[in-house]
């Protein structure tokens, strides 16, 4: 590493000799290292392959393809997509069932806080024509009302 990288690089200045001392040292920047003989393909081979076509295609923005290595790229995306859908149908079914699961179980948390409130209320069941304890002997129940039979009406002594 040069200097020029452990010194502060917020200045302006960057001269031309710390330029070239950091392009010779790191290697980047030279024709050599940024445009090797892999990193140029020849004019007649396909972007995909890199091989030299055979049956040629090439697109409005002048690249250049071979059309059976672009009908088999087309195939493998195909399939691919079919595995993520796939997948993502699956992923969503479970989270479909979890949030089923989910719902039913807060549902039954809920009628069970119920069902205890309500049973803390009343410990059991009370008839409200009652005081708690026996009827009187007198009393008749009919199916909505307590009638209670008179007695007879004597006649108010006379002095």
């Amino acid at each position: 590493m040069t200097r020029h990288g452990k010194n502060c690089t917020a200045g302006a200045v960057y001269t031309y000799h710390e330029k070239k001392k950091d392009t010779a040292a790191s290697g980047y920047g030279t024709q050599s290292i940024r445009l090797g003989k892999d990193a140029i393909k020849d004019f007649d081979c396909c972007c995909l392959s890199l091989q030299p076509c055979r049956d040629p295609v090439v697109t409005p923005d002048g690249f250049l393809y071979e059309k059976q290595a672009i009908l088999e790229y087309i195939l493998h995306q195909k399939t691919e997509i079919a595995k993520k859908m796939k997948a993502y149908e699956k992923q969503k079914q479970v989270q479909k069932s979890s949030s089923q699961l989910e719902s039913k179980s807060s549902e039954r948390e809920r009628v069970e806080l119920f069902k205890t409130r309500e049973n803390s209320i009343v410990s059991k069941p009370i008839n409200p024509f009652t005081s708690g304890r026996a009827p009187p002997a007198d009393t008749v129940h009919t199916e909505h009302h307590v009638v209670r039979a008179r007695a007879p009406a004597l006649p108010a002594p006379r002095s």
